[in-house]
C-alpha cells in the first residue's frame, strides 16, 4: 500500500526533523519507507503520522548504497496512539438547519449524529453514548424540558445545550435544566466554542500507557547535557533504573523541564567506551526523572541488553 506519510525524529547528526515519505508496504507490524533524506540509524525511534493516525516506529534495518534497498527504511511499530474523538447528538427539524451545524462540528473533529424528532432523538441515546445532546427548540413531538429530563437520566453525564431562534419562547425550566444556550442568530462559531467549553476539543490523541520492556537497577554515574536558548546546560548524577527504552536519572543539582530534548551520557562494563543517547524528559518526581531514549544505535542498544541479560528485573507496576 503506497501512503503519504509524515515521519518526524532525530537524525545521526542529532538534528530533529520532519518530513514526508512513501510507503512501499505496510503490515500489522511495521512498515517499508522511501524517500526520507535525514540518515537514521538502526534502534532510532520515529514518529510516523498518517491522517488520524499516530505512531512510534523502531528503524529495524536502512538499505545500503548500491543494493536493491538503497534508500528504503525499515520500521517496526512500537506503540501506537488512539484517535478518541468525541460524540455530539444534534436534534433539529430543519434539515438546512441540521446538515450546516453539522458539518461545522464535523470539521472540527466532533463525530456528529443527527435526528429530526425526540423520538428520532431517543433512538440514538439508546444506541450511542454521547458528550454532548444538541437541540433546538422547539422540538416538533416533545417539551423540551421533558426531553432534557430524559437525557439527564439515560445518560447522566451527556452536557445538555438548546438552540433557538427564539430565546423569549423558552421555559424557564428548560433553561434551568439545560448546560447551556446559543442563539440560532450568532455567529456559527459560538456553538463550537461552547462545545469546546463544555466537552473539550473534537478530537484528541491519547498514548496508551504500558510499558514494553522490563526496567533493571542500575546505578551508575551519567552526565545529561541540554541546550536551552543557544546555552549548554551540564548537570551531574546518577542513574536509579536502565531499560532499552529510557532510563531513570537523579540529578545532584539543577533540574531539567519535561519534553526537554536531552543527551545522556554513561558507562556500562559491557561497552569499552561512554555512552552518549538522545532521549526526552518524560516526568519528574522531585530530583528524580525519566529520559526515554529517541535515539539509539545497534552497539549500545545490545551493551544494555547484555547487562540487563544478567540482572533481575524491577518490580514496577506495569
Amino acid at each position: 500500500m503506497r501512503l503519504t506519510t509524515l515521519v518526524w525524529g532525530m537524525d545521526g547528526n542529532g538534528h530533529v526533523f520532519m518530513e514526508q515519505v512513501q510507503t512501499l508496504d505496510i503490515s500489522p507490524l511495521g512498515a517499508r519507507l522511501k524517500g526520507l533524506t535525514h540518515t537514521v540509524a538502526p534502534g532510532a525511534i520515529l514518529g510516523v503520522q498518517n491522517g488520524d493516525n499516530q505512531g512510534r516506529f523502531e528503524v529495524v534495518w536502512v538499505g545500503e548504497t548500491g543494493s536493491s534497498r538503497e534508500g528504503q527504511v525499515g520500521v517496526r511499530c512500537v506503540q501506537v496512539g488512539q484517535n478518541i474523538r468525541k460524540n455530539i447528538l444534534y436534534i433539529d427539524d430543519q434539515e438546512h438547519e441540521l446538515e450546516r451545524r453539522r458539518s461545522m462540528l464535523e470539521a472540527f473533529g466532533y463525530g456528529v449524529h443527527t435526528a429530526a424528532t425526540g423520538r428520532e432523538g431517543f433512538e440514538e441515546l439508546a444506541g450511542f453514548h454521547f458528550h454532548a445532546v444538541v437541540m433546538d427548540h422547539p422540538l416538533p413531538d416533545i417539551e423540551t424540558s421533558e426531553f432534557i429530563e430524559q437525557v439527564q437520566h439515560k445518560q447522566p453525564q451527556a452536557k445538555t445545550v438548546i438552540l433557538s431562534a427564539f430565546p423569549g419562547r423558552l421555559p424557564e425550566r428548560a433553561l434551568a435544566m439545560a448546560d447551556a444556550f446559543v442563539h440560532k442568530g450568532e455567529n456559527h462559531n459560538r456553538l463550537v466554542q461552547t462545545m469546546e467549553q463544555l466537552i473539550g476539543p473534537g478530537a484528541t490523541l491519547k498514548w496508551p500507557i504500558t510499558r514494553t520492556v522490563q526496567r533493571y537497577a542500575v546505578i551508575v554515574p551519567l552526565t545529561v547535557r541540554v541546550l536551552r536558548s543557544g546555552v549548554n546546560v551540564t548537570l551531574h548524577g546518577k542513574s536509579t533504573d536502565l531499560s532499552e527504552g529510557g532510563v531513570g536519572v537523579q540529578v545532584e543539582s539543577g533540574e531539567f523541564i519535561p519534553g526537554e530534548i536531552v543527551t545522556v551520557e554513561f558507562s556500562l562494563p559491557t561497552l569499552p567506551h561512554p555512552m552518549r543517547i538522545y532521549g526526552t524528559v518524560r516526568h519528574r518526581k522531585l530530583d528524580d526523572y525519566g529520559i526515554e531514549f529517541v535515539n539509539m544505535n545497534h552497539e549500545n542498544r545490545q551493551a544494555i541488553r547484555d547487562l540487563c541479560d544478567v540482572l533481575v528485573p524491577m518490580d514496577v507496576p506495569q
